[in-house]
């Protein structure tokens, strides 16, 4: 069970990339009232320019572990992005069930301006530097511009639109509906009025998406530390638990609008629709109406319909990314999955303020991520 959770997230934040995950680690450290010496497990991840513009970092695990001053006998790396500390959670308990170890620390985030500010994402990183690769068949890809992922995700955009007819409008307000929910929760990077019409007004990035509603990377890092026991928090388990993988290119896909999500979340498909409250992995609009749909939430194509007629409010039909998503607290290195975390921690433990889900007793998390939406993982977590 989760004994401390804690981020330290900026826009630009000018100093190391070390010093930000320590400021993250000291704040889980003291909200679960351990010390240093007592997390005996390290979980993370590692993303191309993310640590301080490194493309590679020799042992990682190690430097990070040297540089907090702590010494793990367990240590792991998740290699999927964006779902990979829900994964790094689930493996976490049952370590410590196991006795592995007693308490565990997750520590996923990264310095994502120093990737942004070369106007590149960490899966377009490829283009500043010939010897990193996304995929073997570079060669083919490359001879098109591409703003990856950008580019893949708008294409799975318009292809929703072709084949069940959702709009642009639709998407707009899913993104007017959470920019509700951040001004509200009084914690999001980005808030203010903003309507759907005032989406569709910004820069179309690549067709049919606008700039905002494409998430904006920022710095940060989020700490949970799992333990044998949960201290001052509420005693929350990961009660439902399924993750999928395909390696396949989109091109190869036989339909775009297909995630993994539907293979991670389908042995629990009934308890998702009992759960109180869901985050949803928000990299995109269009992301978040194909887990909708890929997860049973709602049927199939019939997600932009949904958003239209239906609140997602903490108060709502259907309590939806509530602090606003990343698409308004900013994706820490390219990663949402920490921010849906985070998020669902506030709420199960009471300490969302104004935005506060009531009887918030079980929520369903999904991640997507990787390259193409290759990876799904889909968690509930409750009592």
């Amino acid at each position: 069970m989760i004994s401390g959770f804690a981020e330290a997230v900026y826009k630009n934040y000018d100093g190391s990339v070390y010093d930000l995950m320590d400021e993250a680690l000291g704040k889980a450290l003291e909200m679960a009232g351990i010390e240093r010496k007592d997390l005996d497990g390290f979980m993370t991840t590692f993303l191309p320019g993310v640590f301080d513009g490194n493309i590679y970092m020799h042992f990682f695990p190690d430097q990070i572990c040297g540089y907090l001053g702590i010494t793990p006998k367990y240590i792991d790396s998740l290699d999927y992005g964006g779902p990979s500390v829900l994964s790094a959670l689930w493996r976490a308990e049952r370590l410590i069930k196991e006795g592995v170890a007693e308490n565990i620390l997750l520590l996923f985030g990264g310095k994502g301006s120093d990737v942004r500010k070369r106007k590149q994402t960490v899966d377009s990183f490829e283009k500043l530097y010939p010897e990193v690769t996304n995929t073997p068949y570079r060669h083919l890809i490359n001879l098109y511009n591409s703003i990856n992922p950008v580019s893949d995700y708008a294409l799975a955009a318009e292809r929703h639109k072709k084949i069940f007819g959702s709009t642009d409008y639709q998407r707009a307000e899913l993104i007017a509906k959470q920019r509700k929910n951040a001004n509200r929760s009084g914690y999001a990077m980005f808030t203010g009025d903003l309507s759907p019409e005032d989406v569709l007004k910004s820069s179309i990035i690549a067709s049919p998406l606008h700039l905002l509603e494409i998430v904006y990377p920022v710095d940060g890092f989020h700490a949970f530390i799992v333990s044998r026991k949960s201290g001052k928090l509420r005693d929350i388990r990961v009660q439902n638990y399924g993750e999928a993988h395909q390696s396949l290119l989109p091109p190869e896909v036989d339909d775009i609008t297909v995630t993994p999500a539907i293979e991670s979340s389908k042995n629990f498909r009934k308890e998702i629709l009992k759960c109180d409250f869901y985050e949803l992995y928000d990299s995109f609009s269009i992301t978040v109406m194909l887990q909708l749909e890929n997860t049973g939430i709602v049927p199939k194509g019939q997600s932009g319909k949904f958003i239209e007629k239906n609140s997602i409010s903490v108060d709502g039909d259907l309590p939806l990314n509530t602090g606003g998503g990343s698409i308004n607290r900013g994706q820490p290195a390219y990663m949402s999955g920490s921010v849906l975390l985070y998020e669902a921690l506030l709420q199960m433990n009471e300490m969302a303020s104004g935005n506060q889900v009531k009887n918030a007793r079980k929520v369903f998390i999904n991640g997507i991520g990787g390259w193409s939406r290759n990876h799904s993982v889909s968690l509930i977590l409750g009592d």
